[in-house]
C-alpha cells in the first residue's frame, strides 16, 4: 500500500500481517513503487495550489503551496483511476479526488461559508455529520450501518465546491459542506474520501474500522 505522504497513524490504521506500507514522498523513483502497488492512500496535509483548478482568487488565503506533493499526489490519483487500484482519499486528499477529477474548492470556509460549523480552530475539532445518500452499497464502504450521523474530528479550512462529475457525496456537516464522496462505482471500483481523518478516530470506532475494512476487502479480492 502506497501512502502519499506517511505518518505513524496512518501505517497503524492500515497495518496488516500481509501488508507493506510505502511512503511515495520518500520515493524518488515512484513509477517503481507503482508497479507492485495494491492499493494508494492520499493522505493529509497542505492547501492543494488554486491554480491546479484554475483559480487565482484562492491563492492569499492559502497556507504554504508544496508543488511537489500536488504532482505526487495527482500522478498517483491518475494511476489508481486508470489501473482502477483502491483508493483512499483523507482531507487533503479527498479535496484532491475532487480536483483531480474537474471540481473546486472553496479558498476558506470561515470567509467563504461562515462559522455555522467550526471545521478547524487551534488545530483538531469535533463535530457532526450526517448521510446524505440512501445506497448501502455506497454509504457501507465508509460507515458501518447501525446509524445515519457520526461525530468525526475536523481539521481544515479547505473544502469542495463545485462537485467533479462522477463523484458522489454520500456524507454533509450541518452547513452543507461535504464530510464523504465516493466515485461512481461503474466508473471505478473503489475509491472513497472523507474529509475528516479516520486514522486518528482510534481503533474502536466504527469509522476507522469500516474503511479500514473495506480498503482491505478491495485490495484482497
Amino acid at each position: 500500500v502506497i501512502l502519499s505522504k506517511a505518518s505513524l497513524n496512518y501505517v497503524k490504521w492500515i497495518e496488516d500481517e500481509n501488508i507493506i506500507v510505502l511512503d511515495a514522498y520518500t520515493i524518488k523513483n515512484t513509477d517503481s513503487i507503482l508497479e507492485i502497488a495494491d492499493g494508494i492512500i492520499l493522505t493529509g496535509g497542505e492547501d492543494i495550489n488554486p491554480l491546479e483548478y484554475n483559480d487565482t482568487t484562492n491563492i492569499e488565503v492559502c497556507g504554504p503551496i508544496n508543488f511537489s506533493r500536488d504532482t505526487l499526489d495527482r500522478k498517483l490519483f491518475d494511476f489508481a483511476f486508470k489501473n482502477k487500484l483502491p483508493l483512499i482519499g483523507v482531507c487533503r486528499g479527498m479535496q484532491m479526488i475532487n480536483v483531480a477529477s474537474g471540481g473546486t474548492l472553496y479558498g476558506d470556509i470561515p470567509t467563504e461559508i461562515g462559522t455555522t460549523v467550526i471545521h478547524r480552530k487551534n488545530g483538531e475539532v469535533l463535530h457532526e455529520i450526517a448521510l446524505s445518500c440512501e445506497n448501502d452499497d455506497y454509504t457501507n464502504l465508509i460507515f458501518p450501518l447501525d446509524k445515519d450521523t457520526f461525530l468525526v474530528n475536523s481539521w481544515h479550512h479547505q473544502a469542495l465546491k463545485d462537485i467533479a462529475e462522477n463523484i458522489k457525496i454520500v456524507a454533509r456537516s450541518y452547513d452543507s459542506l461535504p464530510e464523504a464522496a465516493i466515485m461512481d462505482r461503474s466508473i471505478h471500483p473503489f475509491m472513497i474520501s472523507v474529509q475528516f481523518h479516520p486514522e486518528r478516530l482510534g481503533k474502536e470506532n466504527g469509522i476507522h474500522q469500516q474503511m479500514r475494512k473495506s480498503f482491505l476487502n478491495a485490495i484482497y479480492n
